[in-house]
């Protein structure tokens, strides 16, 4: 109904669904799920930490169909639950907590749901944030000094809300909500009357809820010292661009989740904020700042909203302060600090609307101040500014975004005005909470009206690569995109994972697909800019050997796609811009044919890359080529199109281009009732010009286009194709295990055991990643197992049966599992009711 993202990061389906799904499939058959034999040549799970593996029991709902949507739901839920018992221990009324569970629930953290593994961890910071509450000897709604439950309690809680918030799967948003509880602690610590019980009761629970998560921090520690994670991932000095302010505080004001319109820094302000509150919901929590009744959490609040403000947009000196922080120059603090910060204002509109007396003056200065804001970012999206050079279609769509957003906003803080100046007592009380509560709900919906229709999975084709691949490997260069290979169960060498064997990651880069640099190793996959397909292609014939060694017997491509050499322009592809094609649009590209041509034969298609709005584009898309005076012609309907991605169109006849030759491309969508779109990369170098068919110039735009020829395919052969994929057979790939020495037959192979019978000694190839934690066994005897060709697994084979095992288990991981089963039965002794020695109804000993 509404363009836009149907999802805040893809990364959602790469790593949550899929890899989450293979870890509670690993959990319901029994075995945890330390490792993932079906993405590159074998990867850790549970060490890759974003699956959220040993996120237990949260993480079986991704075994179900729309797995991702109850997570989401349950999640949503718990964060609700967790806020109102936050809320209700600081002695707010049972219908303001009601009101702030709601504010949490549905924030703006929220609103890109499916969203990314950051979403696990939301419900866990009221967790704990409520069992240092209970910590407290003193206050005004602390009774754990009368009542030692309380504190024994505090200490489930906390361990908890440590625990869950590390097994969720996203130590960066974990961290910094322990920073906002940290804070605190210290402030509730500064007037406590007990400080050494309240630092015992919080200490224990926190060392308490590090044990419970100690199988899956050693998991995630052993592999990335095995990475260069710490040296590729230092962005403690990135902020977002002051820009962003808009986006945070009138949501939606460049219009719905992840618009960019090709423009590089709405990309960034779309990509980089996680989160929003909304001007009404600061006018809000500014009044709570002003009237809340427990000063010293206001002010705590206050200063932690400061801190995350002043990082995110890179102010000193809070940004040097910050970075200062073990750790905060590893963590993305601009985009992973939303759920704290949100947390921090729903707490101070509770408190606001929890004061029994009106006030007015001093929501008439919060709004005031909300209504300075709004001016403020209407300045920064003006998009009149140079800084957006916005084209006349895209000038009128960001103008109608900010027209809609900011009435939104003046709307919600006109009638908050209306109920606050004109009805008093409870009834006014109600009635801005539930404003409230509509307010964010109506805010947080936007997103869902830009979801798509479910798309069908190709069975047939995940069928045929099942039942024929064996323990085998496919790579794919479109169609099944990265890790889903884990979601169906069959191996392919393509992985999207942070962090990566560092082993796995350079074997990629320097024997099968150096492109894979540009993204330091984490994506492996062709389509993935700035990678390019046809360049994956081309490695495909240079790094034959390797990938026949690594067992690749199967390339997975779009439909047109050949197993030959192709050219792609321009060669960098650079920031792209979708120019949107109705019927009888069209897009023709002068240029003088590079020096590239030399190496390529007869031209037979061209593709364009072009986004078809969710595969709702309709008609044919046409399309003629000159080189010099020889043209060529075809077209080809946009139903047979995908989303994002080349489209191929035969050339009748074959074209022979030679370097120099003055090109023209023209491009028409000739037909059909929905547009399609044409993504424009930024022109190459020398003199190029792309023109609409009105002859309008569109500046430094060019069309990013592929030439395909139907040569040099030697080595593959088609052996699968539909609408959606072609399967391609590459001749000559090794089998999963292989020997050399004495002659051997191998018997019973399973991915993790077989048997070999040998005549002598011999050596066994298994293709798996070699790292550290994995064990072989031959005759239920441990033996070595050592890299073969630096990058997978051998072990020695002796005359005769060997039946054969192997198994992987993180280093230290058996010291990891006492302690956690300390904390557990720890926290069961904690929470089962007991009585003081001598006494059949006294209270236990305090805490």
């Amino acid at each position: 109904m509404v363009a836009g993202w149907p999802f805040g990061d893809p990364n959602v389906g790469w790593t949550n669904q899929a890899l989450g799904k293979l870890a509670a499939i690993d959990w319901l058959h029994g075995r945890i799920p330390w490792w993932n034999p079906y993405s590159g040549i074998g990867l850790p799970l549970a060490g890759e930490m974003q699956p959220a593996a040993m996120f237990l029991p949260f993480v079986l709902l991704l075994a179900f169909q729309n797995g991702i949507f109850w997570l989401e739901l349950v999640l949503q839920s718990f964060a609700g639950l967790m806020t109102f018992a936050l809320l209700r221990q600081m002695g707010f009324g049972r219908a303001t907590s009601i009101v702030g569970a709601l504010l949490y629930e549905f924030n703006g953290t929220f609103q890109a749901v499916p969203g990314e593994t950051i979403l696990n961890v939301i419900p866990f910071l009221p967790l704990l944030l409520l069992g240092i509450e209970r910590a407290r000897t003193s206050g005004d709604h602390s009774d754990s000094r009368k009542n030692p439950r309380e504190g024994r309690t505090a200490i489930v809680l906390i361990a908890c809300g440590i625990g869950g918030s590390i097994l969720g799967g996203f130590p960066e948003a974990a961290y910094i909500d322990g920073l906002m509880a940290l804070l605190w602690a210290t402030f509730r610590l500064y007037a406590d009357a007990d400080r050494l019980r309240f630092i015992r009761r919080v200490a224990i629970g926190g060392i308490l809820g590090l044990f419970i998560a100690g199988p899956q921090i050693i998991a995630f520690t052993d592999f990335a010292a095995l990475t260069d994670i710490f040296q590729t991932h230092t962005i403690g000095n990135v902020f977002l661009n002051i820009h962003a302010m808009a986006q945070i505080i009138v949501p939606h004001i460049y219009g719905p989740l992840g618009t960019n319109l090709g423009n590089n820094l709405l990309l960034q302000i779309a990509g980089g904020t996680g989160g929003y509150v909304g001007v009404l919901s600061l006018i809000f929590a500014a009044f709570g700042a002003l009237t809340m009744r427990d000063r010293p959490i206001a002010v705590l609040l206050v200063i932690w909203i400061l801190l995350s403000l002043g990082k995110m947009f890179g102010f000193e000196p809070v940004m040097t302060m910050m970075n200062a922080l073990p750790f905060m120059k590893d963590t993305e603090f601009f985009r992973y600090s939303s759920p704290a910060w949100e947390l921090a204002a729903v707490i101070l509109i509770a408190g606001g609307l929890d004061n029994p007396t009106p006030q007015i003056r001093t929501y008439l200065v919060a709004v005031v101040a909300g209504l300075f804001l709004i001016g403020l970012c209407v300045a920064l999206a003006w998009p009149w500014l140079p800084i957006w050079h916005w084209s006349s279609v895209n000038l009128a769509y960001m103008i109608r975004w900010i027209v809609m957003a900011t009435a939104f906003q003046l709307a919600a803080i006109a009638f908050t005005t209306f109920i606050w100046l004109r009805i008093a007592g409870p009834r006014r009380q109600a009635l801005l909470g539930g404003t409230l509560v509509v307010y964010t709900m109506a805010m947080m919906m936007l997103p869902q009206l830009s979801g798509q229709p479910p798309g069908k999975i190709d069975w047939p084709a995940i069928k045929f690569l099942k039942s024929h691949l064996g323990l085998q490997r496919f790579y794919t260069v479109g169609p099944i995109q990265p890790n889903y290979s884990a979601y169906f169960e069959i191996a392919n060498i393509n992985h999207n994972y942070l962090p990566v064997a560092l082993n796995w990651s350079r074997y990629v880069e320097t024997h099968l697909f150096p492109s894979a640099a540009s993204q330091n190793g984490g994506i492996f996959w062709a389509p993935f800019p700035p990678m390019k397909v046809g360049t994956a292609i081309a490695d495909l014939h240079r790094f034959a050997p390797s990938y026949q060694f690594l067992g690749v017997r199967y390339v997975v491509a779009d439909p047109g796609q050949q197993m030959s050499p192709s050219l792609t322009l321009p060669s960098e592809a650079g920031q792209r811009s979708p120019e949107r094609l109705y019927r009888g649009d069209g897009l023709t590209w002068h240029l003088v044919a590079p020096a590239a041509f030399s190496h390529l034969g007869t031209i037979t298609r061209i593709s364009f890359f072009q986004g078809n709005y969710g595969n709702t584009a309709s008609g044919v898309l046409a399309t003629t080529v000159c080189a010099d005076d020889a043209c060529s012609s075809g077209q080809r309907n946009l139903s047979q199109s995908a989303d994002n991605s080349m489209f191929r169109i035969p050339l009748n006849p074959p074209l022979v281009i030679k370097p120099g030759d003055q090109l023209t491309i023209t491009v028409t969508h000739t037909s059909g009732n929905h547009p399609d779109a044409l993504w424009l990369p930024p022109a190459p170098p020398g003199k190029t010009t792309l023109t609409t068919n009105s002859g309008e110039i569109l500046p430094d735009r060019s069309l990013l286009v592929s030439f395909d020829t139907q040569s040099n395919q030697t080595g593959f052969q088609r052996v699968y194709r539909d609408k959606l994929m072609s399967i391609w057979e590459q001749h000559g790939a090794d089998p999963y295990y292989t020997t050399s020495g004495s002659s051997c037959s191998l018997q019973d192979q399973r991915r993790n055991a077989l048997v070999a019978t040998c005549t002598g000694a011999a050596r066994l190839v298994r293709r798996e990643l070699f790292m550290p934690g994995w064990h072989a066994t031959v005759n239920a005897h441990q033996v070595a197992i050592t890299p073969d060709h630096g990058i997978v697994q051998s072990i020695d084979l002796k005359q005769g049966r060997n039946r054969i095992a192997f198994h992987f288990t993180p280093p230290f991981e058996p010291v990891a599992w006492i302690l956690f089963w300390f904390s557990v039965a720890s926290l069961v002794w904690l929470i089962v009711p007991r009585r003081a020695a001598g006494s059949k109804t006294g209270p236990a000993t305090p805490c």
